[in-house]
């Protein structure tokens, strides 16, 4: 037994299966990772979710395969294990899992009103909800579902649930969640029908224990199932908890696991209460599991999840009786051996997740997986391929001590390179230390600390803080390789009429210069910056107005992130212009014209910048003959953000000596 955290660490029996532990992958699909086209998982899938098993979880859950005919979508897996085309491969999967002693599970899922559907689904037949509706996002309308295609559907739960089982997969889980077909069908917001299916609580739940139901006949009791289900949907009129307990009342002899989760995924801010953003806290939903947890008829294994990662948070949570398992899903892509390092006594060592949203949206904007803080997710076998396995140990001078720098400097010395890394300012961090100075960022501040204390404690790091290196200091201390990750500076245009004005100032410079902010504050730029300083002093009591010359705010950020800060925006900010540009500004505030060409004043005695940043190119490039190797990085090459400056100063530090 692990003596720091007990809880954990501590084996849970479920019918014949034994987990080793109490934290198990939530539900993630690791989209653009492999082909489309293949209805099985490709060996690039497959490692990435063998890495969660190397890791130290008891269970690794592979999410997500529709039941429905959702049309062949360019941007999803579109697995299919009923196709024995593909049956070699998801047996590869799970005894791939199972070789680090882990449990392999299998997600099904009705998206129902929730989906997304191609014009080749659309033309195959009545798209079907639990109730008849029009959805306002796209004007799809939806049938409500008959008798006779409920029996159709169950019937296909049951043969998927039978190839799950003959595949290896030591559990299914049964998504009912997140507004998802079997969660409309409990929800009394979303279900408005008129027979047997609908009405009380009992009615509500005929259609998901029809699934169950036929699913046990099918695959009897060695196949544990497990229920996801949102135990309030957080909106006026949802599905709630005490009915939530109700509902585990009637299921829990037919199932083996009950996942607790919240919210209804296509309401506006609710995919942030779903999967959370940093405007909540840690562990934030699982007072949910433990209101089912803590009903003395519920006998079944309850568990909890949303934004868990720290052991001890985690361990301290089991300890309350809140819920008997943990599940992580973002946690273990920032880092997927965040178990097994806490098991070792290195809780230190995990890599923060910072809650940035990348890997559940970003495959929509540019067709990559990534992780901000994991530069080798989603590229597991492409890693194999581009990192060269044999370097010669090489003398490194690093310019710059941002994330981009750091994380060079912490994977060269890996390699056994001997890194002196070079930062002007007293204390390293780039424009990471912006977080300091939001609540919101907490996640992001965490990252810089872990980046900042590993770097300092790393014996072939060295760091020279205060130094403003030049190529005539580097030169001739006969460095092997030179990477510059000199970053980025605001961006100020000067034909702007008063942009040198008092009351002016950087994003940066509100937080550093110590210089006084008033009581009326326009924010110039309204991209993710710009909104979350915006923020930032509106919830301190500022009036905060943000212009914007696009006709959005924040387009550089995330969906679900982009949701959630435009939320907050109107909220706490006393308002938003968007398609206004700014034509000078003057001491009583700003004046701009908005998209008809009409001119306007914004009173304001504090003016913000948040326009943007210009590459340091230039002072990058003057390195370049400092060294036999130079290599420029992170924003001095092209302004970003911190998931490519991470894996810019990976990159470089992978090459070095070869």
């Amino acid at each position: 037994m692990n003596q720091m955290y007990p809880n954990i660490f501590k084996p849970l029996k479920v019918g014949n299966v034994v987990f080793k532990n109490r934290i198990f992958t939530a539900p993630s699909m690791g989209h653009m990772i492999q082909n489309n086209a293949p209805t099985y998982p490709e060996p690039a899938l497959i490692k990435n979710y063998l890495e969660k098993a190397k890791g130290g979880v008891a269970q690794v859950q592979c999410g997500g395969q529709q039941v429905n005919f959702p049309g062949r979508n360019p941007i999803h897996s579109n697995f299919d294990i009923e196709n024995p085309t593909g049956w070699r491969n998801f047996i590869h999967f799970t005894d791939a899992i199972h070789f680090y002693d882990c449990k392999a599970s299998y997600e099904l899922i009705h998206f129902g009103g929730e989906g997304e559907y191609t014009p080749e689904a659309i033309a195959a037949g009545d798209i079907y909800a639990c109730s008849e509706f029009v959805r306002e996002s796209d004007g799809l309308h939806f049938k409500e579902i008959p008798e006779s295609e409920m029996e159709k559907l169950a019937d296909r739960y049951a043969d998927l649930a039978q190839c799950v089982k003959f595949c290896g997969f030591d559990t299914l889980l049964i998504h009912g969640g997140h507004g998802t077909l079997l969660q409309e069908f409990l929800s009394p917001r979303s279900n408005h029908r008129t027979d047997k299916y609908g009405g009380s609580l009992e009615n509500r739940a005929r259609f998901p224990m029809m699934v169950i139901d036929r699913i046990r006949e099918r695959v009897g009791r060695d196949l544990l199932i497990e229920y996801r289900i949102s135990g309030s949907e957080c909106v006026p009129g949802g599905f709630e908890v005490d009915e939530c307990i109700e509902f585990f009342k009637l299921i829990q002899d037919k199932i083996d696991i009950a996942h607790i989760s919240a919210g209804v995924v296509r309401e506006p801010r609710l995919r942030a209460i779903t999967h959370p953003s940093g405007f909540l806290p840690d562990g934030c939903n699982v007072y949910l599991a433990e209101a089912v947890k803590k009903c003395p008829d519920i006998h079944i294994p309850v568990l909890g999840l949303g934004a868990f990662q720290h052991p001890q948070l985690i361990d301290d949570t089991l300890a309350a009786g809140k819920c008997d398992i943990v599940a992580m899903a973002r946690g273990t892509i920032a880092d997927p051996y965040t178990v097994r390092k806490a098991k070792q006594g290195k809780a230190d060592d995990i890599v923060p997740c910072i809650k940035c949203f990348r890997c559940l949206d970003e495959f929509k904007l540019t067709h990559k997986y990534v992780c901000t803080v994991n530069p080798t997710a989603g590229r597991e076998d492409f890693n194999d391929m581009m990192i060269p396995n044999e370097w010669q140990k090489q003398n490194v001078g690093i310019i710059g001590g941002g994330p981009a720098g750091m994380m060079a400097a912490l994977e060269a010395s890996k390699r056994g390179h001997k890194v002196t890394l070079f930062e002007k300012e007293a204390v390293l961090g780039g424009q990471l230390k912006d977080a300091a100075f939001m609540s919101f960022k907490y996640d992001l501040l965490k990252y810089e600390r872990y980046l900042i204390n590993h770097v300092q404690q790393d014996p072939n790091i060295t760091v020279c803080t205060n130094v403003n290196a030049t190529p005539e200091l580097i030169a001739p201390m006969g460095f092997d390789t030179v990477i510059a990750a000199t970053g980025a500076t605001p961006l100020v245009p000067r034909a702007i009429p008063g942009i040198n004005g008092d009351n002016v100032m950087t994003a940066g410079d509100s937080f550093f210069s110590g210089r006084p902010i008033g009581d009326k504050v326009v924010v110039i730029g309204g991209g993710q910056v710009g909104c979350e300083v915006g923020v930032h002093y509106a919830t301190m009591g500022k009036e905060v107005t943000i212009l914007e010359m696009q006709k959005a705010l924040c387009p550089d950020a995330t969906r679900t992130y982009r949701e959630e800060l435009q939320g907050q925006v109107s909220d706490h900010c006393k308002a938003a212009i968007t398609g206004g540009t700014c034509t000078s500004i003057a001491p009583e505030g700003v004046y701009y014209k908005d998209a008809e060409g009409v001119e306007h004043l914004i009173e304001a005695e504090t003016v913000i910048l948040a326009m943007g940043m210009r590459p340091t190119s230039d002072i990058a490039e003057s390195f370049r003959d400092c060294a036999q190797t130079f290599r420029a990085i992170g924003d001095c090459v092209k302004t970003g953000n911190v998931q490519k400056a991470v894996r810019a100063g990976f990159d470089a530090a992978m090459c070095i000596g070869w």
